[in-house]
């Protein structure tokens, strides 16, 4: 693969992991602030749902599938599958499409008005900072 590609290739992988992320930890604030459907907030509180949600669908999601498809090409392209670290980015990504997948259900059953808070909800943001956090390190570093 040309120079040129490899680096055009990493830097839209770059830019769609910024998106994932970003839009994954707004998800995690709003889900962990949200007030109760029966306060004077709901109705604004709705309508930035439903703004969030729409996010989530067309930005946030095809932002994660992009940078899956584009590591998985750029991995089997180079012969990465043989590293270790690769194995443990995997892991931590695969973690990471789960979280996004639980934080879009909690907005779903929110938007048809369920009042429960999602489980672990606290620990949503925390456990995404963490794991871009080894994942950086990961790529960086290359420890093993």
């Amino acid at each position: 693969m040309p120079a040129m590609t490899y680096q055009l290739l990493k830097m839209v992988h770059v830019a769609a992991v910024v998106a994932w992320i970003g839009g994954s930890l707004f998800v995690s604030l709003f889900l962990l602030s949200s007030p109760p459907q029966d306060s004077d907030e709901a109705p604004k509180e709705r309508k930035m749902l439903g703004v969030l949600r729409r996010w989530t669908l067309w930005v946030t999601t095809p932002a994660m599938v992009i940078t899956w498809l584009i590591g998985l090409h750029l991995a089997m392209t180079y012969g990465w599958f043989a590293m270790s670290w690769l194995w443990v980015k995997v892991g931590i990504a695969l973690a990471l499409s789960a979280l996004l997948g639980i934080q879009s259900a909690a907005l779903r059953r929110l938007a048809g008005g369920s009042a429960k808070a999602p489980p672990l909800v606290d620990l949503y943001a925390p456990l995404t900072v963490v794991g871009c956090a080894v994942i950086v390190t990961l790529v960086v570093v290359k420890p093993f």
